[in-house]
């Protein structure tokens, strides 16, 4: 039967394929939308009022899972480019790959400056504090994370754009992105109160399991290479 399904419709796992691989990442990336409506109570916030600096708390962290979305897809995507599972993502180019990387970064700025904001509205003055690393307690040891992640992050995009004027060592540094992807999963699983239980853990799970797959499948991939 399989057979002759297969002699009669050649094709059809095929397009199949493609048609999956066409919704699958628009599902992906309504994802964090999804988590952070149903977590957020937003509409509230707007019709009832919120307590100081509590919306910009909230976008914040909108903008927080879609930077750790796009950071977890770049790095995902460009590990992969390699293997056989490349056919899961769109054509990569490398100017692409600059698009998506700008993205992230404006995207990861919103999430600081959404962020520091709330602060500063609910302590009634400029948090310039959090910019700065701390480990006093487990709550700003969480955002110092996320803060050098952020400063390694400018320093392997710093190199990427300066590629001709250190062709032997930007890839070097440009490839500690994987850091930053790392720090920035742990960064958001503990800053969040959402994030030990329910879908925010399995989201980041699933994130922090595939990204390690994804290296590990580069690596394998990498040494047959090089063999």
């Amino acid at each position: 039967m399989q057979s002759l399904v297969k002699k009669r419709y050649p094709s059809f796992t095929i397009i199949l394929f493609s048609y999956g691989k066409k919704l699958l990442w628009p599902l992906v990336f309504m994802l964090p939308f999804a988590l952070w409506h149903f977590t957020s109570d937003v509409l509230n916030y707007f019709r009832y009022g919120a307590p100081t600096g509590q919306i910009w708390y909230v976008f914040s962290k909108l903008f927080g899972l879609y930077a750790v979305l796009l950071l977890w897809y770049q790095a995902v995507s460009t590990l992969l480019i390699t293997t056989s599972l490349t056919t899961f993502f769109p054509q990569w180019t490398f100017l692409q790959h600059r698009i998506v990387g700008s993205l992230t970064l404006l995207v990861v700025m919103i999430h600081i400056a959404c962020f520091v904001t709330a602060v500063s509205l609910r302590k009634d003055t400029v948090a310039w504090n959090l910019l700065l690393p701390d480990f006093r307690d487990f709550y700003h040891t969480a955002i110092t994370i996320g803060l050098c992640s952020f400063f390694v992050m400018l320093v392997a995009i710093g190199t990427a754009l300066l590629r001709k004027r250190f062709p032997a060592m930007w890839k070097k540094i440009h490839r500690n992105m994987v850091i930053v992807i790392s720090a920035g999963l742990v960064h958001g699983y503990l800053i969040g109160t959402e994030t030990r239980y329910g879908l925010y853990e399995i989201f980041y799970c699933a994130l922090m399991v595939t990204l390690l797959a994804a290296l590990c499948l580069w690596w394998k991939t990498t040494r047959k290479v090089t063999a």
